[in-house]
Formats: C-alpha cells, structure tokens, sequence
C-alpha cells in the first residue's frame, strides 16, 4: 500500500520523538544513576569518618558530681573527636577509682594500670622470644624472666630499668576479687594487694550536653567515700544567699576579734525540702562528713557557743572543678574535745553538749532573738566597751540580713 509523503513525514518525526524520548530517559536514569551513587559513596565516607564516643547526656555544673548515667555513647565526625576522647565503656568506669593513697587509675587495652615508675614489666613469649607486652617490643633479658601461674596461664615478668612502659599494672584475683600489683624483692616475685576506692568524679568546668567526654574535664574529688563517714544536719550555720544543692563550701569559724578558722574544707551541700517535696528548707543543710571532721564541727559548734560574738558560716567556691580544697586550720580546744570525746578515741561520746549548743546558735541567728540581742549589745555600750559592741551590731545585722535574703531566694526557686 503506497503510503503518501505526508504519512511518511509523520511517522518519521514519531519515530525520532520516540528515539529522542528514550534517549533523553536513558541520559536522566543514568545521571541519576551516578547522582545516586555519589551520594551513596558520601554516605559510607561519612560514616567511616563517625565513630563512637562518650557525650554528656545533660548539662552539668562546674564542681557537679558525676555519675555513670550522665554518659552516653553517641556518633561523631571524627574531625570533631579530641585525640583523647573515650569509647570503652571500662574506661568511664575507672574514671571513679582511685588507690588507698590517692593514686588515680587508668585502663587501657590490657587493664588497668597507675602511672608511676615502675621496673617490673610482664613479658609475652612467642617463638622462644620474650615481648614487652605492652608495646610488643622485643627485650634483652639478663637472666629467666620471674613466673606466675594464674588460672593455669603463666605470666612472665622482668626487672627492665629501662622501660619506657612507666607504669604499674593492676590485677584482679578473680577468686577474691581483690586487686594487686607485683613485686620483686630479694629477688622473688610476690603480690601485694591494693585497696581501690570509689571516688566522686567532678566536671571541672561548666559543660553541656553532647559535650565529648575526655578526662580533661573531670577531676576525682577530694571526698573520698569512707567507712565512718555519715550524712549530717545542720541548721546553726549562717548560709550564702545563693547556696543550693551541690554547691560546694568551706565550713569557717568567726570570732568577735577577727581571727577567722577554716573548719571544714570543700564540702558539698543538700538543700533538704519539706515533705511536700518542692518547699525548700531556708536554714538547713545535709553534709557528708568523715568522723574526725564531725567532731571538729562538734568543737567548734561548742567554742561558738560558748563565745560572744562568734558564729559559724559557711563559704562558697566560686570554681569548684577547677580550685583545690583549702587547708583547714582549725584546732579544736582541748577542754572542748575532752568534754566531746570522753573516751579519747577520736569518737563524739557526749553528744548533749553539741545539741545544746546547736539549738542555741539556731536560736542566737534567727530574727526573734534580734530584740534581746540589741538589749545586750546596749548593756555593752552602757559599759563604754564600744569594740566589742561594734562587732556585735555588725554581726547581728549581717546574720539577720543573711537569713531574710536567702529566704527570698528559697521562695523564688520554690516559685520556678
């Protein structure tokens, strides 16, 4: 069938739209293709350049105590990543131990170890030579190397004064549970057992959440958790307007001639509530406190009693991350701590004296007594003993001042 000139135009130009058509789709799906593609190989380059570590999961204040709950492990760019940033979950919990004596501890890929010099290295042996099995390099020893069997494994251990490996290797008996180190002494190998604590761990600075945890942030408290210590309650001692939970203050003794005596050193505070929960409690606070500081607070609760014109208050830390405990340097009066400690064992055995002089102290700073305070302070002007009235008036308008105030910012909070 003859097809006329104007069928055959039109079929052509069909045909190359359909030629061009596909053409063009094929020229889209490939484009898309590699578009595709790139984003995938950005996607695995991103993820190789991500990996685990330790963020907060909350803000934190400076001198705040931490703990384990507050850490996450969360992805990150590596370029973001500090070179001392943690992702072994053993690590963070070494960040809370620490020695008898103070010595920090730190894990590795091995276990955990103290910094400080040491000559005793434990060896690895393959193919009859021995390794330093800390970096896997080889050492030159001078005679055989001391052995100990654990759990049916033998340990090799060498002298190697040398060794840039200056560290102390802590173990675990896993019958006991106990951890010790070795020693080499008059030429034979022993174990002596270490006693580990645990030890509040603090943010040194402000830090918020998502922040990658190194241990450059943290610091180990000074208040290490030990046996006789015990949760105490005080309502005598003149507070910061500010002071609220977690806070953390030196306890300091006052008296009427100017003398001013560190007490307690770098406690933390709890602000107790009433029982509703949220009313906080304007006068008192919850300490920590080991048992000779508890009768050192005992004694001078005692001589404030007992002296007109001292009182105790307490002192804030502005930084307390990043500044050092303060020396106490008060001494108990020895008459008072033979009246506390009856026994001289360290011990409080007469505790009615230091709850009368508690009572009396809440009593002396509250408002009600203001009147009979002023009454006093009179009878002193009326005796021409102008010093001592003026460090009187003083204290009682600086007490009387402090309690309202921190009243008012109490009932702001409980407002929040």
């Amino acid at each position: 069938m003859a097809v006329n000139p104007m069928q055959r135009k039109s079929r052509i130009s069909f045909l190359l739209g359909m030629i061009i058509t596909l053409l063009i789709t094929g020229i889209v799906i490939v484009f898309l293709f590699l578009q595709l593609r790139q984003k995938n190989e950005e996607l695995q380059a991103e993820i190789g350049q991500k990996r685990q570590v330790y963020v907060l999961n909350q803000d934190v204040k400076g001198g705040q105590i931490l703990t384990e709950d507050m850490f996450e492990l969360k992805q990150i760019n590596v370029e973001e990543i500090p070179a001392n940033a943690t992702s072994l979950a053993e690590v963070v919990d070494s960040w809370f131990l620490q020695t008898q004596d103070g010595k920090v501890l730190y894990r590795d890929d091995i276990g955990l170890f103290i910094r400080e010099p040491d000559s005793i290295i434990e060896l690895s042996y393959q193919n009859g030579q021995y390794y330093n099995q800390a970096d896997d390099s080889t050492v030159s020893l001078r005679g055989n190397p001391f052995e100990d069997t654990v759990d049916g494994e033998t340990r090799y251990f060498a002298t190697d004064s040398n060794s840039i490996d200056q560290i102390t290797r802590v173990y675990e008996d896993l019958n006991t549970g106990n951890c010790y180190v070795y020693k080499i002494e008059n030429n034979t190998l022993s174990r002596e057992y270490i006693e580990l604590n645990t030890v509040p761990l603090l943010a040194k600075i402000d830090l918020n959440a998502n922040t990658v945890m190194t241990r450059d942030y943290v610091v180990q408290s000074d208040a290490v958790v030990t046996k006789d210590m015990r949760k105490q309650e005080y309502n005598m001692i003149i507070l910061p307007m500010d002071l609220t939970t977690n806070d953390y203050v030196d306890i300091r003794l006052m008296l009427p001639n100017g003398q001013n005596f560190i007490v307690i050193s770098k406690v933390q505070v709890e602000i107790p509530v009433e029982g509703d929960g949220v009313t906080y409690v304007p006068d008192t606070i919850w300490v920590n406190l080991r048992e000779d500081e508890i009768l050192s607070l005992s004694s001078a609760i005692v001589e404030a009693y007992g002296i007109t014109g001292a009182y105790l208050y307490a002192n804030k830390y502005v930084d307390p991350g990043l500044q050092d405990a303060a020396a106490p340097d008060y001494t108990p009066n020895e008459a008072v701590t033979r009246q506390l400690d009856t026994n001289g064992d360290g011990v409080v055995d007469n505790p009615n004296v230091v709850n009368e002089a508690m009572q009396e102290l809440a009593t002396r700073y509250s408002d009600n007594m203001k009147n009979i305070r002023n009454q006093y302070l009179q009878t002193q002007i009326n005796n021409e003993q102008s010093y001592n009235t003026n460090v009187q008036s003083g204290l009682d308008e600086s007490t009387g001042n402090s309690q309202a105030m921190r009243e008012q910012y109490l009932q702001s909070l409980n407002q929040q």
